[in-house]
């Protein structure tokens, strides 16, 4: 079953997130006892007199799912083409099962020699490993495709919440969504889920309209 594309927390990303705040409001990460110089610091922590507390913002990544038109869109197209593969799959199901269904018949009640017994043998796992092989390529095409939309989605928000956090002095943008306990709670003035997604979905049809 192709899954929904969706915008996802990088767990890997969040973690160094962490460990950047914690360093940079004056706590010990669990990196403390490593000596400072196989650390490259940023910038940010270069000029030890002017560091500051990093600006940090959230969204909700499940508006950005249920709200996005780029996922939406691309969605309803992976269903279709879900839609499309299983008529192939079932269209080619129904002629190799018509000719078992022969082949069965044939064979039936009957004494054949055991070379043409082998032959039809040979020819209904055929039959079985030539579906196989159908449905596997369906698959593998769909979630081909869905990986690619996956990448090109992440790509996307990942771009505009550059460009974004730069014009709003922001420094970190995470993510607040069902499920992932990376935020436990979140001020509501520091939700920009409204304005990332109104910028999300107005650079997306100006694209569109390129086209």
């Amino acid at each position: 079953m192709i899954a929904k594309i969706s915008l996802v927390l990088n767990i890997l990303l969040a973690i160094a997130v962490a460990i950047l705040f914690m360093r940079s409001t004056g706590q010990k990460s669990s990196h403390s006892e490593i000596p400072g110089e196989l650390i490259p610091a940023g910038r940010a922590f270069q000029d030890t007199g002017a560091t500051r507390a990093p600006i940090v913002a959230f969204v909700n990544g499940d508006s950005i799912n249920e709200k996005y038109a780029f996922i939406a869109e691309k969605t309803a197209g992976l269903e279709a083409g879900l839609k499309k593969a299983n008529t192939k799959v079932e269209a080619e199901y129904q002629k190799r099962q018509a000719e078992a269904a022969e082949l069965m018949k044939y064979a039936q009640g009957k004494q054949l020699p055991e070379d043409e017994q082998r032959v039809i043998q040979d020819r209904l796992m055929q039959l079985e490993e030539e579906m196989a092989v159908i449905e596997e390529q369906e698959k593998g095409a769909l979630l081909k495709k869905e990986e690619e939309l996956q990448r090109e989605l992440q790509k996307r928000v990942h771009e505009y919440l550059g460009s974004y956090s730069k014009e709003k002095g922001i420094d970190y943008v995470l993510n607040y969504q069902e499920g992932i306990q990376l935020i436990l709670f979140g001020n509501q003035a520091y939700d920009v889920t409204s304005e990332v997604l109104k910028g999300l979905n107005e650079d997306y049809e100006v694209e569109k309209q390129k086209k």
